[in-house]
């Protein structure tokens, strides 16, 4: 397989999952953009996140995030609470509003993921996440 071919089949693989997760986020009509889902699924996977988190996970600066936050705080989907180590950043934590819509796609994301992985040996996915991995560090070095 070539290089093109290669980096081609990535690149469909990567816009197709988009695409499925897009779709299925909308059937879901939560009033809110993927990536503001993105943002609630990483505030309930780390224990005391901060808005300085969400900007290193997303490579995205401060300043859309802030953006991206207040747009969740304003519907009551996240609040924030005081950082004892640092009075200047603050924890986030999901309300239960916002955790309500995280079962949701939690749900979404576990059909995607079947869609996905069928017909698809554990050994094969097994390789699969090395590789992604492995070339996933390669990109960031």
């Amino acid at each position: 397989m070539s290089d093109n071919q290669s980096l081609e089949g990535l690149l469909q693989l990567v816009h197709g999952l988009k695409r499925n997760l897009h779709e299925q986020i909308e059937q879901l009509q939560l009033d809110i953009a993927p990536m503001h889902v993105r943002v609630l699924k990483i505030i309930s996977r780390k224990p005391q996140c901060t808005a300085v988190d969400i900007a290193g996970y997303l490579n995205r600066d401060k300043a859309q995030v802030t953006r991206l936050l207040s747009t969740l705080i304003t519907q009551n989907l996240i609040e924030k609470h005081a950082n004892p180590q640092d009075k200047r950043s603050q924890y986030l934590q999901l309300t239960a509003a916002g955790q309500a819509i995280m079962d949701q796609v939690t749900g979404l994301d576990a059909n995607i993921y079947r869609k996905m992985t069928q017909d698809i040996s554990a050994k094969e996915l097994q390789d699969f996440e090395q590789i992604a991995q492995k070339m996933n560090s390669n990109l960031s070095s």
